[in-house]
C-alpha cells in the first residue's frame, strides 16, 4: 500500500509541471529567472517588476495571438 501511494505521488508530480524543452518549460523558466532579478532590486522597483513577472503562460500565449 505505502508503494502505490508513493507511486501515486511520484506521477501526480510528474504531471504537474511542463515537460522539459518545451515553450511552457522555457517561459516558466524564464520567468523565474525574471523574478530573482527582480529580488536584486530596491524595493520601490522589486515590487513593480515581481507584477511584470507574474503573467502566466496561458496569459502570455493569448496576447501573442492578438
Amino acid at each position: 500500500m505505502r508503494y502505490l501511494v508513493l507511486l501515486l505521488l511520484v506521477a501526480q508530480t510528474g504531471c504537474a509541471y511542463s515537460q522539459r524543452g518545451s515553450d511552457e518549460w522555457w517561459y516558466d523558466r524564464t520567468q523565474r529567472d525574471t523574478r530573482a532579478q527582480c529580488n536584486t532590486l530596491p524595493a520601490e522597483l522589486k515590487a513593480q517588476c515581481l507584477q511584470q513577472a507574474q503573467q502566466s503562460y496561458e496569459e502570455f500565449k493569448k496576447q501573442q495571438q492578438h
